[in-house]
């Protein structure tokens, strides 16, 4: 298909935008009036009784953790509040909104990164040094990708071909094979419902980590840094992680590292609960559980730079691995022989060190690989290892499994 084609198709789709639902938009313009009160609002939401059955579903559910049942549309509005209504409706109308666009391709990928994203951005929230409404995190990470779906809904067959392609060329080629990036094409859909421009602007700048972390957009810092968790956990990444931007946008945030490995615990049991929203919501989509987990393994790090040592073991651990000790390993003490995985950092290690490890580790039966960030060279002694980056997900450990030295 030729590229005037492509660019035709998602120019016809976003002069036909499907609109928010009417409930959501009355709901959010009663909302923003001063003088609304919470039987305003119940009266909006009581007149269309699929979302205020929805709402209702929800607020009883594992969600939202009530202790005694809510029956009636008023009650919600006082437990949820203003904030909470408006959350809801927007979730609920984003994705009515975009099942009338008609993707022919399977989007249930799409729903469980955007769900994982939702459950990094609320658990981030309390954290960060800029105060985010929990809800309010949650939306914007539902949103943050929303314009691939205008990709897949537009150039069903060119978007697929895209996400073949390894995580550091996608947005490039989206860029040359339609124009456009998903992400700024999010931005015109979020301006198009007329959203707070702090969505649309998370929704276009999440991937810039100039952007994100400049300090003018705290809900765009806070959804780039979900948006990497979030690909940690599902293994597949939409741009390449570095370590670098990871702690550019956590200091940017103020968020200390253990804030982050938080995070990744707490989105276990969020992505199980956002489960009840994606269910009544109508997007079939499940927690997204990766089918390239490993058996648990226990790994050695190799590196002299604990906050490096901590990073990778706090990700060994979020996908189901433990880490033992690297004195311990090269002293053989008891447990030693059953680690299976050593991760060498050898920007830490000297040279001598690092040929004596090459050399040592060699002769092991135990599986080995060079961590690196982007653009640093492999030691002469380790070319034959593979690699893997500071910033990894299920899917690259099990790839650094299959392509062991013999």
């Amino acid at each position: 298909m030729s590229s005037e084609l492509i660019q035709a198709r998602i120019m016809t789709v976003m002069r036909n935008l499907p609109p928010l639902p009417a409930v959501t938009r009355q709901l959010l313009k009663v909302m923003s009036d001063d003088g609304s009160s919470a039987d305003d609002v119940t009266k909006v939401l009581s007149g269309d009784g699929m979302l205020a059955g929805k709402v209702l579903k929800l607020v009883n559910s594992s969600f939202y953790g009530v202790t005694s049942e809510v029956t009636t549309i008023s009650r919600a509005v006082v437990l949820l509040g203003f904030s909470g209504i408006r959350n809801l409706a927007l979730g609920f109308g984003t994705v009515e909104a975009l099942s009338g666009m008609g993707s022919k391709k399977d989007m249930a990928g799409y729903w469980s990164h955007a769900m994982a994203t939702a459950a990094a951005a609320q658990a981030l929230a309390p954290f960060v040094n800029r105060r985010t409404d929990p809800e309010e995190a949650f939306i914007a990470g539902l949103m943050h990708d929303i314009g691939a779906y205008v990709l897949a809904a537009s150039v069903p067959e060119t978007y697929a071909e895209i996400l073949e392609l390894p995580a550091s060329e996608r947005l490039q080629k989206e860029l040359d094979e339609t124009g456009f990036t998903h992400a700024k094409l999010g931005q015109g859909l979020l301006k198009f419902w007329e959203l707070p421009e702090s969505f649309s602007d998370a929704a276009r700048y999440h991937h810039d980590v100039e952007v994100a972390a400049g300090g003018e957009q705290p809900l765009t810092n806070l959804v780039a840094l979900a948006d990497i968790l979030a690909c940690i956990h599902g293994g597949d990444f939409e741009t390449d992680a570095s370590e670098n931007d990871l702690n550019r946008l956590r200091q940017a945030a103020g968020l200390k590292p253990e804030n982050l490995c938080a995070a990744l615990d707490d989105m276990e049991q969020k992505i199980d609960e956002m489960a009840e929203f994606m269910k009544i919501s109508g997007t079939g989509a499940s927690r997204g559980q990766a089918d390239h987990n490993l058996p648990a393994m226990n790994c050695v790090v190799v590196t002299t730079d604990e906050p490096r040592r901590d990073l990778v073991g706090c990700l060994l651990k979020h996908l189901g691995h433990k880490t033992y000790p690297m004195e311990s390993y090269f002293n053989q003490e008891p447990g030693s022989s059953e680690v299976e995985l050593v991760l060498v950092d050898p920007q830490a290690l000297s040279r001598d060190q690092v040929d004596r490890l090459a050399i040592y580790l060699d002769g092991q039966t135990t599986s080995r690989a060079v961590l690196m960030e982007k653009d640093t060279s492999i030691p002469d002694s380790m070319t034959s290892w593979p690699t893997l980056n500071f910033i990894f997900g299920g899917r690259q450990l099990a790839g650094i499994m299959k392509k062991q030295p013999a």
